[in-house]
């Protein structure tokens, strides 16, 4: 989701950065192996392992809350992929299951250790974690605090926010998901739930012209299970047609890939 060049931004110099950007996943584990020692070391979950590489060699350069919040989720997909891993049985090589196995303590330990560690940080994105994944009250109340500052002003962060206000102000919702769109860079990997909930609250909002479009961008941009057969129907029995909604929707298609979509 997030680009290399935000980090650099963090770090000291230019230089620091360069060595950053050069630097592989066999790189790091060769001049650091304690960065990848306590995970699988086959090929499975490979890209879920290589986040965390990075994110380790990363933040022991110039280390970042929201570095902490981003290896807290990389962890959260390493377990998931890694757990389902560890149940493969290898009738040859049944040590790989317990390499697995310790990749999955691995991430049970991780996960734990960086919420213990980060449950008085006073940061937007530890202070969402700790609301969202155990109900802290006090942290959603810190999180919310933050609201219409600066360090709010990341995609992840408008998404996070709409999570709270969807439930009871879906006008509001939509439009802090629209913001995180604004938000992404040209060559951002963009998050396609979000097309997912935008077609939901305007399908709720029975504004179905904008539920067929958000829906068609988001099949474009890979999200599935989107029926708009069915909003296609409603759309025929208002009289309206899906071909102007879906030109429109491929501006909007062209304007994201391009960062540069502005909210309609």
């Amino acid at each position: 989701m997030h680009k290399t060049p935000l980090l650099c931004l963090l770090l000291l110099t230019l230089t620091a950065c360069d060595g950053l950007n050069s630097l592989t996943v066999k790189d790091i584990c060769k001049q650091q192996p304690q960065m990848c020692g306590d995970l699988n070391p086959d090929s499975w979950c490979r890209a879920e392992k290589a986040l965390i590489i990075k994110n380790r060699y990363a933040q022991s350069q110039a280390p970042t809350d929201r570095g902490t919040y981003e290896q807290l989720l990389n962890f959260e997909a390493y377990k998931k992929c890694i757990a389902k891993a560890s149940q493969i049985e290898h009738i040859k090589l049944k040590e790989r299951k317990s390499e697995r196995v310790k990749g999955l303590l691995t991430a049970e330990r991780e996960l734990r250790r960086l919420a213990q560690q980060t449950r008085a940080v006073d940061s937007p994105h530890l202070l969402y974690y700790h609301w969202s994944r155990f109900q802290n009250e006090e942290a959603l109340k810190g999180f919310l605090a933050y609201e219409n500052t600066p360090q709010m002003e990341y995609p992840e962060m408008q998404v996070a926010l709409a999570s709270y206000y969807i439930k009871f102000d879906r006008i509001k919702a939509i439009r802090l998901l629209y913001r995180a769109l604004e938000l992404y860079e040209d060559d951002d990997n963009i998050d396609s739930e979000i097309f997912r909930s935008l077609s939901s609250l305007f399908m709720k909002e029975e504004q179905f012209d904008w539920a067929y479009l958000w829906g068609y961008v988001g099949r474009e941009f890979g999200v599935d299970n989107l029926n708009l057969t069915s909003i296609e129907v409603i759309l025929h029995q208002q009289s309206k047609q899906a071909g102007p909604i879906e030109n429109k929707a491929e501006k909007i298609i062209d304007q994201l890939q391009d960062g540069r979509f502005k909210a309609p």
